[in-house]
């Protein structure tokens, strides 16, 4: 959400729990034995970019609040323009709005395709129908 600061956006943010949730998945493939080790290699290496990922902007944040001269800056979360007194308690971050907005808006994206697909399958189920039905209709009618 901030040009320039490349690890916080929708897309990262997409990549880094769908690789945090690679190991929980395979263990249900692992439970019903369609687990590999050349899986596990593959989810460790995407697991440990990911930690790399979450490491180097917990890194850029505290370069952030150091370089713009402040040991403990104040919050610049949604919290804070809510009430000064919820920003007290917000997160110490420079990242924490920017963040949230891509998790926000991650969600509302989420949410669309899921719509989507729902409304997608209740429609094709209904043309399905009515196919079968001008089928029936069609097949009658040469009989006759």
């Amino acid at each position: 959400m901030f040009a320039g600061l490349p690890g916080i956006g929708v897309g990262t943010l997409f990549y880094v729990l769908m690789a945090l949730w690679m190991p929980v998945r395979e263990i249900g493939a692992l439970a019903r034995g369609r687990s590999s080790w050349t899986r596990w290699r593959l989810i460790g290496t995407q697991f440990c970019f990911a930690m790399g990922i979450v490491g180097s902007i917990a890194i850029a944040d505290r370069v952030l609040v150091w370089v713009l001269g402040g040991g403990s800056p104040r919050a610049v979360g949604p919290a804070r323009w809510l009430n000064d007194e919820l920003g007290m308690h917000a997160p110490q971050s420079i990242l924490a709005a920017p963040i949230t907005a891509s998790l926000i808006l991650l969600a509302a994206i989420l949410l669309a395709i899921e719509i989507v697909r729902v409304i997608s399958r209740a429609t094709k189920g209904r043309t399905r129908a009515a196919a079968a039905a001008i089928d029936t209709s069609a097949i009658a009618r040469a009989g006759n």
